[in-house]
């Protein structure tokens, strides 16, 4: 199944102050507003390999899959390209947050020209994979790394009586 992306008018696509290529403001941005729709391919979690022996690595860009609900991942669109959300970096304190799996809404005003970001980590309640990078956000609450996955999920429990 493929989801259209859409993206606001309010963003643009260009070199990032974090990393590589970023998602900034191009006009003040509201709390609350829609940044975009995360777009792409979904497909159950366990074709995935399958899908590795027919897709070129570089094509199917497997470090940006989002798991959007469990045993469901999100890729991006391998055959028409990235959407511009794709290029929306991580931080550990972010302007954006992503709700309902695809939704991209801005968690605070955004200022005109600030780079749109969201914590990787807010998404990672239903995936099986994991990884780590170094941070790179520059944000005085930076935790120096992001670890994603199972075996970094904060265990929750319940007491009983």
């Amino acid at each position: 199944m493929r989801i259209k992306p859409w993206v606001s008018d309010a963003v643009e696509v260009k070199k990032s102050g974090m990393e590589g290529t970023g998602v900034y403001s191009n006009r003040n941005i509201k709390e609350g507003e829609v940044v975009g729709v995360f777009g792409g391919i979904v497909i159950p979690e366990d074709e995935v390999e399958t899908l590795t022996k027919t897709v070129p690595a570089d094509k199917l860009n497997i470090d940006h899959a989002m798991y959007i609900y469990p045993g469901f991942i999100m890729l991006h669109d391998y055959e028409n390209g990235c959407d511009p959300l794709c290029f929306v970096n991580h931080a550990c304190d972010p302007s954006a947050k992503v709700v309902n799996g695809i939704v991209l809404v801005a968690l605070r005003d955004i200022p005109n020209g600030e780079e749109i970001s969201w914590d990787y980590r807010q998404t990672d309640d239903v995936g099986n994979w994991t990884y780590e990078f170094k941070c790179q956000c520059g944000s005085p609450n930076c935790s120096g790394v992001v670890q994603v996955g199972p075996k970094y999920r904060t265990k929750v429990t319940v007491a009983t009586n």
